[in-house]
C-alpha cells in the first residue's frame, strides 16, 4: 500500500482527551499488574486450601486426579480475568469443573459446571439440593461458556419454580450453578470461595 495512503488512514485515528491522558500514564498499567498479582496470590491461597482438603480427607474420586490450574486472560468481554479450576476433569465422556473466577470490574464467582456423563451422574443430586442452592444462579443458556451471570443467561434459583429449575437442569448439555461476590469483599474471598467450593462438592455428594 502506498505510504501516502497509510498516512491518510492514520490521520483518521482520533484520541479523546481521556484516552490521551490514559495512554501517557504508565502508573495505571503498573497498578493493574500489581492488583492482578495480588488476586493471583489470593487464588493460590484458595488452591492450597482445596489441595489440603482433598489430601486430608483422602478423597479418591477420579475428578481430583488432575492438578488445579490458575489461568490469566486479558479479554473476557474486554476485561482482564483470573480463573482457578479444580476439579477440572475433561475427557470424551466426563466433564466436571469447579471454576473460581475473578473478573475485573465485576465480581468474584464460583461455578459448578457438569456436562456429558458427569451431568447424568450428578443431575438428580443437584435437583434434590435446590434449596441448598437457593441464593445461587443457574445457566439458562445453551452456550456453556457464558460466565457473566447476566439475567438473560442466568436465573437466580430462589426466583424459579420447581418446574423451571428442573427444566434448566434437563434442557441443555450442561448444568452450571454459580454464585458471585462483590469485589469489595475481597478480604473475605479466600475463605468464602473455599466454602463455595466445598458446598458444591457436598451438593454432588462427593463430601459429607
Amino acid at each position: 500500500m502506498p505510504l501516502i495512503i497509510l498516512i491518510m488512514e492514520v490521520s483518521k485515528i482520533q484520541l479523546s482527551p481521556a484516552e490521551m491522558e490514559l495512554m501517557q500514564n504508565a502508573d495505571i498499567i503498573l497498578t493493574k499488574n500489581r492488583v492482578l498479582e495480588k488476586i493471583k496470590s489470593l487464588l493460590e491461597t484458595v488452591q492450597q486450601n482445596q489441595i489440603g482438603y482433598v489430601q486430608e480427607h483422602k478423597l479418591k474420586n477420579e475428578i481430583f486426579k488432575v492438578s488445579p490450574k490458575i489461568s490469566r486472560g486479558e479479554n473476557y468481554l474486554g476485561l482482564p480475568y483470573l480463573i482457578l479450576d479444580y476439579p477440572r476433569q475433561s475427557t470424551d465422556n466426563h466433564f466436571f469443573f469447579i471454576r473460581t473466577m475473578f473478573w475485573w470490574g465485576n465480581f468474584f464467582s464460583c461455578t459448578l459446571h457438569v456436562a456429558n456423563n458427569s451431568k447424568q451422574t450428578f443431575k438428580e443430586k443437584i435437583k434434590q439440593a435446590r434449596w441448598q442452592l437457593s441464593h445461587y444462579y443457574i445457566s439458562i443458556n445453551d452456550d456453556a461458556w457464558v460466565h457473566h451471570l447476566k439475567e438473560l443467561d442466568y436465573e437466580r434459583i430462589d426466583q424459579m419454580t420447581d418446574e423451571q429449575f428442573n427444566q434448566a437442569c434437563e434442557s441443555f448439555g450442561h448444568i452450571k450453578i454459580a454464585c458471585r461476590h462483590a469485589l469489595s469483599q475481597w478480604e473475605q474471598m479466600p475463605s468464602q470461595l473455599f466454602e463455595n467450593w466445598k458446598h458444591f462438592l457436598a451438593v454432588c455428594e462427593l463430601i459429607s
